[in-house]
């Protein structure tokens, strides 16, 4: 069994959070889709361009945004052919869609789940001539923003499972919510870990101080973690493998920190991807922060409106007007993408949405585009070029042991290409 994990054509909707990196990379509770599809079976992606290419010149080095490559190729199906599952990229990677999935997978039958008007998941049959459904396969793998119109010929019987599925950029937070503590749950079912103290459970490898104080968990710390002393942890929390929490840091419930993060101060119902960094003193609530990017000293997320009532986000049109989006939520930071620095006491008001590649400082908008340096060129700021951008995370990587290659720096100048105009800022 073999699945496949696609991107369709409304994964723009999530904006800054996928615009560099797939959205099954997506962390949301303690895992990614592609993560925790691995249960089912080998998992491939099918993405946009510019991240496909991305991932197949990696040359087996780990993905920019801290993802594995993906699985080798399957051998070639016997006669009685082989189940493939298809699944969109913004399904979320919850413990309640892993059950789900898994049920499809058990009964076998060719058939199709839709949310509204996508496709959420296909099972399919692939002989070992190929047939229909290897050929409607191949067509994803090649352009996964149609999916729907490679599927729709098959004539699909459709499933009534109900998937839930990242549908806006603030759904990040919202989902990451109500999944970290199942999957907290499927990482110690999973075993490996020792609780050395009541709710604590650390991986082999890993470095927890005895002054820490465990108030109530589960609280998870991978290998090669290093919790300092007088740390305060309120569970569910996740430390990711060989990320550091410095001394008299306060991870409260939903922190979830990523791979080789640094981590200080104040942490609330937040992911931080891969390889960011926020080491110092400063709040990261209802909020999720991209790979390689650094929060600096001091800067603080706004999660809860003055007046108490829902935030809503603003999206800028080119006559001038604005689309607004009331989120429902009454408590929602900052969703940060990737390579973004900060000045020392930035503060981000709530539902800031920081663009790929931007520096930021002071009082940013609400809405700031990729590459946009808010520290260089006045009041209007300046843009930043790929070969700025590349040079900063070249020095980042060396830090963390990475060596920057060719495909990062593709990476960038698509990222770069496709950067919105300047109009796109809202105050």
């Amino acid at each position: 069994m073999n699945v496949v994990v696609f991107e369709d054509r409304f994964v723009e909707r999530l904006g800054v959070v996928a615009a560099a990196r797939p959205a099954c990379d997506i962390t949301v509770g303690a895992f990614s889709l592609v993560e925790i599809l691995g249960h089912l079976g080998p998992v491939r992606r099918a993405l946009r361009p510019h991240l496909a290419r991305h991932l197949a010149a990696l040359d087996g080095r780990i993905a920019i945004w801290g993802g594995q490559p993906d699985a080798p190729a399957p051998p070639p199906a016997s006669s009685h052919g082989a189940v493939t599952v298809l699944v969109n990229a913004r399904v979320t990677p919850s413990r309640v869609n892993l059950f789900a999935l898994r049920s499809l997978v058990e009964a076998g039958r060719r058939c199709i789940v839709r949310s509204g008007d996508t496709v959420a998941a296909a099972v399919l049959h692939v002989a070992a001539t190929g047939g229909a459904d290897g050929a409607t396969i191949a067509a994803i793998a090649a352009h996964p923003l149609a999916a729907e119109e490679a599927i729709a010929p098959l004539s699909l019987p459709e499933h009534d499972l109900r998937l839930d599925m990242l549908t806006e950029v603030h759904d990040v937070v919202t989902h990451h919510e109500t999944a970290i503590e199942d999957a907290l749950a499927i990482r110690i079912d999973g075993g490996g870990y020792r609780e050395i103290k009541p709710g604590l459970f650390v991986a082999p490898g890993a470095q927890v101080a005895e002054q820490v104080a465990v108030r109530h968990g589960p609280v998870v710390v991978e290998a090669g973690a290093d919790v300092g002393p007088f740390v305060c942890l309120d569970g569910p929390v996740w430390i990711g493998p060989e990320a550091r929490v410095n001394p008299h840091a306060w991870l409260r419930a939903g922190a979830a920190v990523g791979r080789a993060c640094r981590v200080g101060g104040e942490m609330e119902a937040s992911v931080m991807e891969a390889f960011s960094n926020k080491p110092h003193d400063g709040y990261l609530g209802h909020s999720h922060v991209g790979s390689w990017t650094n929060l600096a000293a001091g800067t603080i997320t706004g999660n809860l409106k003055a007046t108490y009532g829902p935030v809503r986000l603003h999206e800028p049109l080119p006559d001038g007007g604005r689309k607004t989006i009331d989120t429902g939520r009454q408590f929602l930071g900052a969703l940060v993408g990737e390579f973004v620095k900060s000045a020392v006491n930035t503060s981000l008001p709530c539902g800031a949405r920081i663009g790929v590649a931007a520096t930021i400082g002071g009082s940013p908008p609400e809405l700031v585009p990729a590459f946009h340096n808010m520290l260089v060129g006045g009041p209007a700021g300046s843009r930043s070029t790929p070969d700025q951008a590349a040079t900063i995370l070249e020095r980042m990587m060396a830090r963390r042991g990475l060596t920057l290659l060719p495909a990062d720096r593709e990476l960038l100048d698509a990222l770069a290409a496709a950067a919105p105009p300047a109009w796109q800022t809202v105050e």
